[in-house]
């Protein structure tokens, strides 16, 4: 399982296992047919058996450890062609006459020797990775004699929720806790990476180094992290930083589309991005011909033609489309007050007593002309409930010669229920079948010269 595994995977493992113990130097020298691990740990393996029995380990285990308990030495030794095992008073080899101990005179520290046949192509891919490493301050790490710095820091982040991995009885387990991420610029000429710790774990399309000081969940032969925790850290960077530390160049980044389009943001931070990167109001583009209208109209059109789908659906959450803010300026532009004709101030009569009696309540009534809208609607009439205030537009469907015609009625009831739901919701509904039934039986009680005398003012 282990040997089709690039070398610097395998080797990873070695220096990980030296990174969780308290060392101050490690050193690895790697060349085509030998390949040396070594470090200054206080302590070895207590038992032999430690370093040749998958599974077995007698540390206590942590999200905060690199090493899952008992598999990497194993799986590095299982790829190479022989190795030794130099710790504390005993060298444990593995070579043709199998598996063997030797006693030895070493007072600190362990020095692994690994033996296997490579190209030039598998060493210097491998030198390439394990210099992208991040050794912790307190441990000095060289590779083929030169010293891997830390790169320079940009941010951390403090207390960042974030899944990880522990062992219980030997089975790992996901949890959340809270740990630190820590944020570096890459040295020249290195993509930016997801780091374990310090061990870097496979490219990530952000613009630092991130480096997450615990476990991280990985696939099998932890070479790459979960689909699922790249993107709860991505979004984690955009809202973290999205306040201060991000520009509008920078959130252009596909990075941050793929987090919008995933909905992995808060409205806090939509809100945000929408301020970075777009002029104050801003419209979500459409139609080409709701754009033209709404430029007409003063709004600032941002195309959304080439906008990913998710993009466009986590963006409306904060911004108005240009269709909406059509709708909204005609409604505003396009309403003109009017004096009434004779004939329109008895139907402003009917509807003040009409509103008396089924709302309890005096109505202004006023008339304007309101144009079709670019879909070609017209609002027949409007009610601020607020107010009371009732506004028939003089160019609807609205007859102002026959207020009892079946059509003008509907538009004065449908107004009307307003004045309790703004909605149209069932209850909107409850409301308008019951002042439709007050008014029927409020006519039937009257007769003809009663009613009447409603649009005289009698």
């Amino acid at each position: 399982m282990n040997a089709g595994r690039p070398l610097s995977s395998l080797l990873k493992e070695g220096i990980q296992n030296s990174f969780d113990e308290e060392v101050t130097e490690v050193s690895i020298q790697i060349g085509p047919d030998e390949i040396v691990i070594e470090d200054d740990a206080p302590q070895g393996f207590a038992h032999e058996n430690l370093i040749y029995t998958v599974f077995l380990t007698d540390k206590e285990d942590a999200p905060t450890k690199r090493g899952r308990k008992g598999r990497g030495l194993k799986e590095l030794i299982s790829a190479m062609e022989s190795a030794s095992v130099e710790t504390i008073g005993s060298t444990i080899h593995f070579d043709d006459r199998g598996r063997y101990a030797v006693d030895n005179g070493r007072r600190r520290g362990t020095r692994i020797v690994l033996r296997r046949r490579s190209s030039a192509e598998d060493v210097d891919a491998a030198l390439r990775e394990l210099s992208l490493i991040i050794p912790p301050k307190t441990i000095s790490l060289r590779i083929n004699q030169r010293r891997i710095k830390q790169p320079r820091l940009h941010l951390i982040l403090w207390d960042c929720l974030l899944e990880t991995v522990v062992i219980r009885s030997g089975v790992e387990r996901i949890l959340e806790r809270p740990t630190r991420v820590e944020l570096y610029h890459p040295r020249r000429g290195e993509p930016a990476h997801l780091f374990e710790m310090g061990i870097p774990v496979e490219t990530l399309s952000v613009p630092w180094h991130v480096d997450v000081q615990q476990r991280l969940p990985l696939a099998d032969h932890r070479e790459s992290a979960t689909d699922h925790y790249k993107m709860i850290l991505k979004s984690l960077l955009l809202e973290s930083l999205i306040g201060q530390w991000l520009d509008r160049r920078d959130l252009r980044a596909e990075w941050v589309d793929e987090v919008l389009g995933r909905q992995m943001i808060s409205h806090r931070a939509l809100e945000q991005y929408v301020a970075r990167v777009f002029p104050r109001g801003a419209l979500l583009g459409g139609a080409g011909r709701i754009n033209d209208r709404a430029r007409q109209l003063g709004g600032n059109v941002v195309d959304a033609g080439t906008m990913p789908r998710g993009v466009y659906a986590a963006l409306v959450r904060v911004m108005e489309p240009a269709e909406e803010f059509v709708k909204r300026r005609e409604r505003e532009f396009n309403e003109k007050p009017v004096d009434p004709t004779p004939e329109q101030r008895k139907f402003a009569l009917f509807v003040r007593w009409l509103g008396e009696r089924l709302l309890g309540r005096k109505l202004d009534i006023s008339f304007v002309r309101k144009e079709p809208t670019l879909d070609g609607l017209v609002e027949d009439a409007s009610f601020d409930a607020g107010s009371g205030s009732l506004k028939l537009n003089v160019i609807g469907k609205v007859d102002f010669a026959n207020p009892l015609s079946p059509t003008t009625l509907g538009i004065l009831f449908h107004e009307l229920a307003h004045n309790f739901v703004t909605e149209h919701d069932h209850r909107f509904i409850e409301h308008l079948q019951s002042l439709a039934g007050r008014a029927a039986a409020l006519f039937a009680g009257m007769d003809a010269a009663s009613i009447e005398g409603l649009f005289e003012g009698e």
